[in-house]
């Protein structure tokens, strides 16, 4: 007789995917999307330094930032070199798009 229940029991399982976790899922959006915010990180950096004192005090500030700004880079690149992502059937290597990335935003932040 359990047997007979068990077998008329139905467990049904609910797939909810958030919003975030289907945006996740298309590797084209994410790729695409993050570049997109790098530019326009880069497009509010470079007004941000535009609209400040043409005099700045803090050098090593500055220097430092950069420091761990470049470390930051070559963590990032390495980090994912080596990791191929599928976009329209092409196999692209996710630590060269970082690399062209980042070498975009460079060249936003010193072009303004």
């Amino acid at each position: 007789m359990s047997n007979n229940i068990s077998s008329n029991i139905k467990i049904k399982k609910h797939n909810n995917k958030s919003l975030i976790d289907s945006l996740l899922e298309n590797e084209f959006l994410v790729v695409f999307g993050c570049l997109g915010c790098a530019i326009i990180g880069t497009i509010l950096l470079a007004g941000i330094f535009q609209t400040g004192p043409s005099h700045r005090d803090s050098v090593i500030f500055n220097a430092a930032g950069a420091i761990f700004m470049g470390i930051g880079f070559i963590y990032l690149i390495l980090t994912f070199m080596g990791s191929y992502i599928n976009i329209y059937g092409q196999k692209l290597d996710v630590g060269m798009l970082i690399y062209i990335a980042i070498v975009l935003f460079v060249m936003f932040v010193f072009g303004n």
